[in-house]
């Protein structure tokens, strides 16, 4: 059983079983480095382990709740504003079915599903970290910067990329600080060497240009799709003023209505009064007529 396996049965655990069922697998492995890479594995938080089931469990409703964020990214990206509001009231409602769907949770939980499901309809690389069914922890969005999901799964998925090891930049900083020594001690009167950059480096800095420059991309798709969405705030605050205003003119014309029947329930009781004073004051009368 290879490492994928072993953590699809872990991930499938409930927090509480977690810890053994590693350590019992770790045992099992036939060699040293998959036991270790095994007991690497890290429990999850219980917000996160209740998405990994969520994810086991109720595919379907983990499927409708990503597939409405790529919806909204597409509504945004076009300016369509009457499939954003649509799509942000279809997301509210997914968001809630899913936390009312995990039982037994506390309201801080609550909030940690809600806030990790809600950084997969914002962002892909969530979005990715949560189909895996591999999260560790919870994941939050600003709505500006990428989502951060380094150490959120216990295994590289697509989307994500393990981070950089930082023996490997320890090295590259050596080898760069050798050369540079080494360009030094060549002349003592010549003018610092300019340092000559190695492909790796080039490649590094290309990669990071790239990913500023997407970070730049997403920024300001982000800032205009919140603009959208203000708007269509904006848009729905004014329909619900209206509403207000519309129940507020029923209410009072209401009132008055129920003043004007509490009078006329009072008149009617009154004359009720009379009419039966009336038949004692007849049937009196006719008593007497009989006698006589």
């Amino acid at each position: 059983m290879g490492l994928r396996e072993v953590a699809e049965q872990l991930y499938s655990s409930t927090p509480a079983e977690f810890t053994a069922s590693r350590n019992a697998a770790a045992g099992r492995a036939d060699d040293k480095t998959l036991a270790k890479d095994i007991r690497s594995l890290r429990k999850p938080s219980a917000s996160a382990a209740a998405i990994n089931s969520l994810v086991r469990e109720k595919p379907d409703l983990i499927d409708s709740i990503l597939e409405v964020g790529d919806r909204m990214r597409d509504a945004f990206a076009a300016r369509d504003r009457d499939s954003i509001r649509s799509l942000t009231g279809d997301r509210q409602r997914l968001l809630q079915t899913a936390v009312k769907s995990v039982g037994g949770a506390s309201p801080a939980i609550q909030r940690e599903i809600e806030e990790t499901l809600q950084a997969a309809v914002i962002d892909a690389s969530a979005a990715a970290a949560v189909r895996s069914g591999f999260l560790t922890r919870a994941l939050e969005s600003t709505g500006v910067d990428e989502v951060d999901v380094s150490d959120a799964v216990a295994l590289p998925i697509d989307g994500t990329a393990p981070p950089r090891r930082a023996s490997a930049a320890a090295d590259d900083a050596s080898t760069r600080g050798t050369g540079g020594a080494r360009g030094r001690a060549g002349s003592a009167s010549a003018p610092p060497a300019e340092p000559v950059e190695s492909a790796a480096d080039r490649r590094e800095r290309e990669r990071r240009i790239r990913t500023a420059e997407k970070a730049l991309e997403r920024a300001k798709a982000t800032a205009d799709a919140l603009d959208d969405e203000l708007d269509a705030e904006v848009d729905r605050r004014g329909d619900l003023e209206a509403e207000r205003e519309e129940l507020s003119r029923r209410l009072e014309r209401t009132q008055d209505e129920l003043t004007e029947t509490k009078a006329a329930e009072r008149e009617l009781r009154r004359r009720i009064t009379q009419a039966q004073s009336a038949v004692r004051s007849a049937e009196k009368d006719a008593r007497a007529a009989r006698e006589h």
